[in-house]
């Protein structure tokens, strides 16, 4: 990482002593796996005495260990210091170095004798074929995941059941940004992305592109803050590629494919940026037979954002994607719009608005079982045709996207993840839904000479050609007591899956008393029980509330541009004899709410206080009903006449959207 010349002897000398049970509370996690080494990270509660690692052979007790010698420890004063990690905390940074390519290694860390990682636990890795040999890889693809909710957990469920089942593992993991929604905090990158994926994380290695919502608290031309403090990436061409002297953007290689990773948030994107220049160098340089190139910001999208009008998604089109053709680039990889989106193979796409014509090579499915594969030259050819690929929902989704993107051929709006097998001449992506089913499925074939052909008149998508959420509004399968354990793995009042039986108490498109137009309640007692909305001249209307997505009950068309914040209340009579402890709010939202009962705040969704004082809120797309169990807060509701109050807010009055959908409902299964 940047500012890594922090000597681990230099440590050793000024650090206080261990408290008597050191723990390690992040990962251990690897990073910058290459043909002969990795590195291994992990954070501990308090600094080690004496921290080693030991990598040996699987399944090899004979084989001599690896010592690891050449360790880095953050968490100081000065150049070592942690962007924000809680106090006490060090990070190590463990370079392992001299091992065999394409070999199986497990690894153990101990504070002097005592072993930190359970030895007998699954702590493997293997290390990468080498460069420019042709290998098979397994590449997982993940974009805007960090929600901490239960749809982030299902996704990264439903990709290692298919895994497992196909007894095919993952070799790669790449991530294309946002993984710590809202701010990319320390903490949020703790709850949102190590917890969830420490399974994951702990065997293969995440190479990561920094997201928008990262780049609040990071910066990506410094190289400071928490992204830059969980990263540790390729500057010097560690794991193949030209040395980029900057961890925002890097390559690296595994056997005959070269990976691109490119920052397309806060470095100049231009030509004559040295991102740009780097990249021209670097595609110059590989010879590699496979070239996959991923970001956060899409250069094609109609998803939840728009690549016709939005600067950074323009630039990387305009000024990006000629490099990349020119350098006969395979896929591009990208999130931000929380959508899946895989275009048609084009070439030459770099106009605004997008157009279709005059730069689609292939119209036809990509599917193998039906119009066959994208085909191109078996050798790296200049415009030969790519695959534009937006990966977007990992647990993020929009509720309904802008538009269609005319060079789009699948467009789904679910949440899921990417898994790409490149073996040979065949690469074959499949979009895995969070149910563990296939909803798209392409593939590229690099064989002979393909000869450039423009498709005149191409096939051209509709509102036909996007699919919806597989089982309604639901969004997800499962059962509650799934839903809880993947709640385990979020922050503390994460969503769960509604239940299957219950009775309402607040029905759904309930009337409502509510307060807009930019008023505030006078006093809280309107969370309570004796306040009278009409006094106070609110008004009345059903739920939802809201704006921009067409299906709002109570449309507040005055509410763009104007205001960010909704009030509503409702009193319900709870029956006798009904089970408090059954009780659970379902809502639909975009961006935050908090929920009041009986004037007692039980929930705040989506709501900090920034470094400045003021309220931040976190952008949250209304994607399909999620539910939160109540019943855990004692004497929260009584048998009799309850109140009911919510407020709802935005993140900017300038947002296209806004929805607050909640009902009330008393679970009656087991």
């Amino acid at each position: 990482m940047t500012l890594r010349h922090a000597l681990f002897a230099a440590f050793l000398t000024s650090a206080a002593t261990a408290p008597a049970e050191t723990a390690i509370t992040r990962g251990p996690y690897l990073q910058v796996a290459h043909e002969s080494g990795v590195t291994i990270v992990w954070r501990t509660n308090a600094a080690m005495t004496q921290p080693r690692v030991i990598v040996r052979k699987v399944d090899d007790d004979a084989a001599p260990q690896v010592k690891g010698e050449s360790i880095l420890a953050r968490g100081l004063s000065g150049e070592a210091k942690l962007s924000a990690a809680p106090t006490a905390t060090v990070q190590y940074e463990a370079t392992i170095s001299g091992l065999r390519p394409e070999t199986n290694y497990s690894y153990i860390i101990y504070d002097g004798e005592k072993s930190l990682t359970d030895p007998s636990g699954d702590f493997k890795f293997k290390t990468h074929p080498p460069i420019g040999k042709p290998s098979s890889a397994r590449v997982w693809v993940v974009g805007d995941s960090g929600t901490g909710d239960w749809h982030q957990v299902l996704v990264a469920r439903a990709m290692q059941q298919y895994t497992a089942a196909g007894k095919h593992p993952l070799d790669l993991y790449l991530h294309v940004g946002d993984m710590a929604y809202g701010q990319g905090t320390d903490d949020q990158f703790q709850k949102r992305f190590f917890e969830p994926y420490k399974d994951i994380l702990r065997n293969t290695v995440c190479w990561a592109s920094m997201g928008n919502h990262e780049g609040k608290t990071s910066d990506g031309k410094t190289g400071i803050g928490p992204f830059y403090d969980a990263y540790v990436c390729p500057e010097k061409g560690e794991a193949g590629g030209v040395p980029t002297g900057d961890e925002s953007f890097y390559s690296f290689d595994y056997g005959d494919i070269h990976f691109i990773c490119l920052n397309s948030y806060d470095i100049d994107r231009s030509p004559e940026g040295s991102m740009a220049k780097w990249l021209v160098r670097d595609l110059a340089a590989t010879k590699a037979n496979w070239i996959i190139g991923f970001w956060h910001h899409p250069p094609y999208t109609k998803g939840t954002h728009d690549s016709d009008t939005e600067k950074e998604l323009v630039e990387m089109r305009k000024y990006i994607m000629p490099i990349m053709e020119k350098g006969g680039v395979d896929l591009v990889l990208s999130g931000h719009s929380h959508i899946y989106e895989r275009s048609m193979l084009i070439d030459g796409a770099y106009a605004t608005p997008t157009t279709s014509e005059g730069v689609v090579l292939n119209d036809g499915d990509g599917r193998p079982e039906g119009d066959g594969a994208y085909r191109k030259s078996g050798a790296v050819t200049p415009n030969n045709g790519t695959v534009a690929l937006v990966t977007g929902h990992g647990g993020a989704l929009g509720r309904n996207s802008m538009g269609i993107s005319p060079i789009m051929r699948s467009i789904v709006l679910d949440h899921g993840s990417t898994i790409l097998d490149i073996s040979g001449d065949t690469l074959t992506g499949v979009m895995l839904d969070l149910r563990g089913k296939e909803r798209d499925k392409f593939s590229i074939v690099k064989k002979g000479k393909v000869e450039r052909h423009i498709v005149t008149n191409p096939w051209k998508p509709d509102a036909s050609t996007q699919e919806r959420t597989g089982d309604g509004v639901l969004g997800a399968p499962g059962t509650l007591a799934e839903a809880k354990k993947a709640r385990e793995l979020g922050e503390e009042n994460a969503a769960q899956l509604p239940p299957k039986d219950f009775t309402p108490l607040i029905p759904r498109n309930a009337d409502w008393d509510y307060l807009a137009g930019g008023e505030q309640p006078e006093t809280e007692m309107w969370t309570k029980e004796g306040f009278d909305p009409r006094e106070e001249e609110w008004k009345s209307g059903p739920a939802g509330f809201g704006y921009g997505d067409g299906d709002d009950r109570t449309e507040l068309k005055d509410m763009e541009g104007k205001y960010t914040e909704v009030f509503i209340r409702r009193e319900v009579d709870i029956p006798a004899g009904a089970d408090l402890s059954k009780i659970g709010l379902v809502i639909n939202y975009d961006d935050a709410f908090v929920l009041y009962v009986n004037g007692r705040k039980l929930i705040s969704k989506g709501i900090s206080k920034g470094k400045d004082g003021k309220t931040d809120i976190a952008k949250h797309e209304a994607s399909g009903s999620e539910y939160f169990p109540l019943g855990n807060v004692p004497d929260a509701f009584k048998v009799g006449k309850n109140v009911i109050a919510l407020e709802g807010y935005n993140d900017s009055k300038e947002s296209s959207d806004f929805s607050l959908d909640p009902h009330l409902i008393l679970e009656t299964g087991n």
